[in-house]
């Protein structure tokens, strides 16, 4: 029952972040970046929002080019959002999906390519 709930939740969030991004495409609006503002440092998400968009936009490429980070969380939520999916219909596979991810090389593999984004978005001022 847990995991419906938490699967309803993940459903609402996507389709929060898809109405953000939809505002973001259609208007001049502009997510600004906070830790950058403060900082002057770009940081680790940075880039994340225009990545999105190009994605819409079937601009692939682009996309990887804003932040890295783009192909590992589209990849991963879209597994998630299938694991929600399938929640709703009755078959368990949130906590299979956390169970994976949350062995020592993925935790590991996660913080090395926040890491490398963090470093790259630092050296190219994006």
């Amino acid at each position: 029952m847990a995991d419906k709930k938490h699967a309803k939740r993940v459903l609402l969030a996507v389709g929060i972040a898809a109405g953000v991004l939809l505002v973001t495409a259609l208007t001049p609006f502009a997510i600004p970046c906070l830790f950058r503002l403060v900082t002057s440092i770009p940081c680790p998400a940075c880039g994340l929002s225009r990545a999105f968009l190009y994605a819409a936009r079937l601009d692939f490429l682009a996309a990887l080019r804003m932040n890295i980070l783009f192909l590992p969380l589209i990849i991963g939520g879209t597994a998630y959002l299938g694991c929600a999916a399938l929640e709703l219909r009755g078959r368990p596979a949130i906590a299979r999906l956390n169970t994976a991810l949350s062995k020592k090389w993925v935790i590991t593999l996660a913080a090395a390519l926040v890491a490398a984004s963090w470093g790259y978005n630092i050296i190219t001022g994006s």
